[in-house]
């Protein structure tokens, strides 16, 4: 192994410098040689460790491995996100072997089946991402709950606001920013775009859709930022204020405030039962009866598909507006306001919450689709995009392929 000595004018001051860096370089530092007493840069060999030397001095040793390696434990994390994978409906990704974890944002942990005690120690795997495409593998140990896993899942990844939670880990071993993206994915059945495969980047960066490949990352096109709020009731999740309430095509449908809170594991949004009455009666009035058709549980408004009308945007329908805190709406068209349920029929997708004790607004997997939704947990902050398939593409066109 070959290395060039770096000739310092003022050793006393690279020793102080080296005292505190990083315990890696420190050793590097430490190597000795079998060299002349002159100061002229040179190429040498490194030396056979047991060799003794008397002339010998210390030399400074960059090694472009080390310094690769510490640029890759510092890169985020890509994960594949599937929707409807196995036996589940929800939304997995494979980090545990190639097995399934639930993607949880209200879990505060990662759990798994154990045979005894309450946690164990698992193996998880990724890959290094530049946000454009997975670079290299990852396998790194985490803390996990023991409890029963979903079923046709491994376990669960709790993406939660904890420090047992999979971002949270992912930060603390891969020295990266606690925050991550998820571009969930629509199936293609129920709703208009994609191939129920999405993707996920832990660690902040950019975050990009392709093709084409000179489109601009889609971390350039999300929303101001609005703060997170406490947890609601207890529950380690992710919750914002509406402060303006919900309108239904620009009209206010539920006065706020209203607490918000974010769910990949509720299939459609959820709302508290006066919410949910105000906000169906003037979806319905909004729309008109001209193509209502019988309610298909679990949902009370229907309507003949092939009248409603459609666009880059989905069925043509009145907007939703989640009318948050700082001005930024939250907004929700066709393309996720409305769940195919058959070749002809059309269903207004949200839902009365049967228990009282879920925040007033639950935004449920299905209005969160194909749309780019940003958790920093260190800075508090929620940040999204708008429905991307309304610019031509959708959460399925994550480039998997690695990079060259």
């Amino acid at each position: 192994m070959l290395m060039r000595e770096l000739d310092f004018e003022r050793e006393e001051s690279v020793f102080r410098w080296i005292e505190h860096s990083s315990p890696r370089l420190q050793l590097i530092y430490t190597a000795r040689t079998c060299i002349g007493s002159q100061h002229q840069p040179e190429l040498i060999e490194l030396p056979n460790p047991k060799s003794q030397c008397r002339n010998s001095k210390p030399v400074i040793a960059f090694v472009l491995l080390a310094l690769c390696a510490c640029t890759a434990a510092s890169a985020p994390l890509l994960i594949k996100i599937n929707k409807g994978a196995a036996s589940t409906a929800l939304y997995t990704a494979p980090l545990s072997a190639g097995r399934s974890l639930v993607l949880d944002l209200s879990a505060p942990a990662i759990t798994t089946p154990c045979s005894s005690g309450t946690t164990t120690t698992v193996t998880l795997s990724a890959n290094t991402t530049n946000g454009a495409n997975p670079l290299s593998p990852v396998s790194f140990a985490a803390t996990a709950t023991c409890a029963a896993a979903p079923s046709g899942a491994a376990g669960v990844a709790g993406l939660g606001r904890s420090s047992a939670s999979f971002p949270a880990q992912v930060a603390s071993t891969q020295k990266v920013a606690n925050s991550f993206a998820l571009c969930l994915p629509s199936d293609g059945r129920t709703g208009f775009s994609g191939n129920g495969v999405g993707a996920a980047i832990f660690g902040g960066g950019p975050f990009y859709l392709a093709p084409p490949a000179d489109r601009e990352a889609i971390t350039t096109i999300l929303s101001d930022l609005v703060p997170l709020r406490q947890p609601f009731a207890g529950i380690p999740g992710y919750f914002v204020t509406a402060t303006g309430g919900i309108a239904i095509d620009g009209s206010v449908a539920a006065a706020g405030p209203l607490v918000v809170g974010l769910s990949t594991t509720v299939t459609y949004t959820q709302l508290r039962a006066d919410v949910y009455s105000r906000v169906i009666a003037a979806f319905d009035r909004a729309l008109g009866k001209t193509a209502k058709v019988a309610a298909v549980a679990p949902f009370e408004l229907c309507y003949n598909s092939s009248k409603l009308g459609s666009s880059l945007l989905g069925y043509s329908v009145p907007q939703v507006d989640v009318l948050l805190e700082g001005g930024t709406n939250f907004t929700v068209v066709g393309g996720n306001s409305m769940a195919q349920v058959n070749t002809n029929t059309a269903c207004f997708a949200f839902l009365k919450a049967a228990s009282s004790t879920r925040p007033p607004v639950l935004i449920g997997g299905f209005q969160m689709e194909n749309r780019l939704v940003v958790l920093d947990n260190a800075k508090q902050q929620l940040s999204f995009t708008g429905y991307l398939p309304a610019r031509g593409f959708s959460c399925s066109n994550f480039n998997f392929t690695k990079a060259g």
